[in-house]
């Protein structure tokens, strides 16, 4: 699995598309080091409460480069092992089906955790030194909730991008296919619940664990968000085992 998931991290850090995103991700935390200096200076000097501490929508933003790097790093990872019929390798090595996909997920799931865990980090490291009514317990805790949601928004894009990779031999096919998964499943949640609609897409329900954790939603839909990602994360993991032991044959 270690082997498999350097391999393709290796190919994905040449890309000039992944240098782009992990760079850009440096954007949000500093624009948000302005907003606070700036926030501090109108407290200061002109006494004025601004009382805008706008972490849920920089996280919000962040996970929008996140998606774009899951589907970039994952439509194409098991699509092209099987254009090119090139399974049959891993089968003569000690490589089991859920090892290639374990792989291949963690390919995509791990600088994605990076690309969220980077700037929530940076941001927390911000609020602990430019604002003193941030405790180091607060600036901890709010490490501990970039790290859960990032765990679970990486496994799911990842999923969301391997699953449609390994049931098709086109990468641009199983692009279309992932970002159907973006949209479809929400517009059919609206049709069905109208405004209080659940999150059924991986996009929306980021976006509800990410409010659960930062702006007090609901709780109930804060683990709802939970299970449809781990849902998507399964099934993109699934889908890849059972399509691989059906081609890596020797």
């Amino acid at each position: 699995m270690r082997a498999i998931a350097r391999r393709e991290l290796g190919i994905a850090m040449r890309r000039k598309l992944v240098r782009l995103l992990f760079l850009g991700s440096v954007g949000p935390p500093v624009v948000f080091a302005i907003i606070l200096v700036v926030r501090i200076l109108a407290e200061k000097v002109g006494g004025v409460d601004l009382g805008w501490d706008p972490v849920l929508e920089f996280l919000r933003w962040q996970a929008f480069p996140v998606a774009l790097l899951a589907l970039g790093l994952g439509t194409p990872i098991v699509a092209v092992d099987r254009s090119e019929d090139v399974l049959y390798l891993y089968a003569v090595r000690p490589v089991s089906p859920w090892h290639y996909a374990v792989g291949k997920m963690l390919a995509v799931a791990f600088p994605s955790l990076l690309l969220l865990m980077l700037p929530g980090v940076l941001i927390a490291l911000f609020r602990q030194g430019l604002m003193t009514d941030v405790s180091t317990g607060e600036s901890l805790l709010m490490v501990g909730k970039v790290t859960v949601a990032a765990v679970f928004l990486a496994a799911a894009y990842a999923g969301v991008s391997v699953g449609p990779s390994a049931a098709t031999k086109r990468a641009r096919w199983a692009l279309l296919i992932a970002i159907g998964f973006f949209w479809i499943p929400d517009a059919v949640a609206q049709i069905i619940w109208r405004h209080d609609a659940y999150a059924l897409g991986p996009g929306n329900a980021a976006e509800e664990l990410l409010s659960a954790l930062f702006k007090d939603r609901s709780a109930i839909r804060g683990w709802l968000s939970v299970l449809v990602l781990c849902v998507y994360a399964v099934a993109g993991a699934w889908i890849t085992m059972v399509r691989v032991r059906k081609e890596m044959t020797p």
